[in-house]
C-alpha cells in the first residue's frame, strides 16, 4: 500500500478503500456492543492481528483503523466496565508499528496497547503455549493481506471461553491459487484435503463450494459461523468474505444486525456503485421469504422462540428482527404464540415475542 503523508501529521495514511471502510464500520458497531455486554463481568482481551497502518484518507477525510477504534470504544465505556480491557496488536511491518504508536500519541489515548512485532501464527501460538490458565474472553480481528492462516491455530483460539473471531477470508487470492502448487498452505488453511475436489469446478459453483467447505470446517470449532460477502466496489464480483465465529447465537444475531446497518438492510457489501431496492420493497421480500421458510420447516410443530433462533440464525440470510417481525405478521393466521409470562410488569397483555415463548405452526 502506498504511504500518503499530510502536513501537520507525524504519521502516514493509506488510501481508504470502500470495502475497508465498511469493514471498519461493522467492526466498530459490533465491538462496541461486545465490550458493553461482556465487559460488565469479565476482564477482556482484544487482539488486532495484521493491524496495518492505523490511519486512512478518503479525499480530505481522515479515518482510523481498528486498533484506534477499539481503544476509543474501550475508553468511551471505561466508567461502566467492571474490569479492564487489554489490547494486543500483532504486526510484522515495523513501519506500521511505529505509525500506530504515533497515532496513539497524537490521539492522546489513555489505553496503552501491547504491540508485538512478529508473525501472527507464531505469536498467537506462543501466547497460548505460555498461558497457564484459560485467557479471558477475547475478540480476535484477523485481517491478513494473504491467506496463510492455519485452521489449527483458529481452533486453539476458539478453545478460549467466550472467544470470538472476525476473519478476513481472502477469497479472490484463494480462488486464484487453488490449482497451484500450494498444497501444504491450503491444507493448513482448510484443515483438510477436501479442497482438492474443488479444483475442476468453475464459476459461481466453485465459489459456493469453497465458502461452504470453509464454513463447514469452522463449524467444527465454533457454534455459530456466518460469512459476509464483500464485493469489489466497482463490479459485482466477490473480493473477500468476513467470517464471524462465535459461541452464542446472540453474538451471531448482533453481528448480522451490525452488518445490515451499513448495507441498506442487507448482509453483503455490493459497493456504492450498485443499486439497492427500497426499504419497503426489501421488507416485503424478506417477510415473504421468511414466512415460506418457516412454514416449510416447522409446519405442524411447536418451537420455543429461542430454539428457533439457535437452529437458524447462522444458516439463513435473515436478521433476528426480520424473523420476529414476520412471526408477528403470521400470528393468528399461520401460527399461535403462547407467551410466558402472558403479562407485562404493568399488568398488560404482552404483544412482543420473547425467547421463552412457544410458537405453534399450523399443519396442512
Amino acid at each position: 500500500m502506498e504511504k500518503i503523508y499530510r502536513e501537520g501529521y507525524n504519521f502516514f495514511f493509506w488510501e481508504y478503500e470502500p470495502q475497508t471502510k465498511i469493514k471498519h464500520f461493522v467492526f466498530q458497531e459490533y465491538f462496541d456492543k461486545w465490550v458493553k455486554i461482556l465487559g460488565k463481568w469479565n476482564e477482556l482481551n482484544y487482539f488486532d492481528c495484521y493491524a496495518g497502518s492505523g490511519a486512512y484518507l478518503e479525499k480530505d477525510n481522515i479515518y482510523y483503523g481498528s486498533p484506534i477504534l477499539a481503544a476509543e470504544i474501550i475508553e468511551k465505556h471505561e466508567a461502566n466496565l467492571g474490569r479492564k480491557v487489554n489490547i494486543v496488536i500483532i504486526e510484522q511491518d515495523k513501519a506500521n508499528i511505529e505509525n500506530i504508536q504515533q497515532i496513539f500519541q497524537y490521539k492522546n489515548l489513555k489505553t496503552k496497547p501491547r504491540i508485538i512485532e512478529g508473525d501472527f501464527d507464531e505469536t498467537i501460538n506462543d501466547i497460548l503455549d505460555k498461558a497457564r490458565e484459560h485467557l479471558n474472553p477475547t475478540f480476535f480481528f484477523i485481517d491478513p493481506f494473504g491467506f496463510k492462516i492455519r485452521y489449527k491455530t483458529l481452533k486453539r483460539i476458539m478453545s478460549i471461553p467466550k472467544s470470538e473471531i472476525l476473519l478476513n477470508f481472502m477469497f479472490t487470492q484463494i480462488n486464484r491459487f487453488l490449482s497451484d502448487n500450494l498444497e501444504m498452505t491450503l491444507n493448513e488453511l482448510f484443515g483438510c484435503r477436501e479442497w482438492k475436489a474443488l479444483r475442476n469446478i468453475t464459476g459461481a459453483q466453485r465459489e459456493q463450494k469453497i465458502v461452504s467447505l470453509y464454513r463447514k470446517k469452522l463449524k467444527e470449532i465454533a457454534d455459530y459461523v456466518f460469512p459476509y460477502r464483500i464485493c469489489f466496489p466497482d463490479r459485482e464480483r466477490t473480493y473477500y468474505y468476513l467470517f464471524h465465529l462465535t459461541k452464542h447465537f446472540k453474538g451471531c444475531s448482533i453481528m448480522k444486525s451490525s452488518f445490515a446497518k451499513f448495507n441498506y438492510g442487507d448482509i453483503e457489501f455490493s459497493g456504492p456503485k450498485h443499486g439497492h431496492i427500497s426499504f419497503f420493497e426489501l421488507k416485503d421480500i424478506k417477510t415473504s421469504e421468511i414466512k415460506n421458510f418457516l412454514l416449510r420447516k416447522y409446519q405442524g410443530l411447536k418451537k420455543r422462540y429461542e430454539d428457533l433462533l439457535v437452529e437458524n440464525i447462522d444458516s439463513v440470510p435473515f436478521l433476528e428482527s426480520d424473523i420476529k417481525n414476520t412471526l408477528k405478521d403470521m400470528e393468528g393466521k399461520e401460527i399461535k404464540v403462547k407467551r410466558t409470562p402472558e403479562l407485562t410488569p404493568t399488568g398488560r397483555k404482552r404483544k412482543s415475542i420473547e425467547l421463552n415463548d412457544i410458537i405453534s405452526f399450523k399443519g396442512e
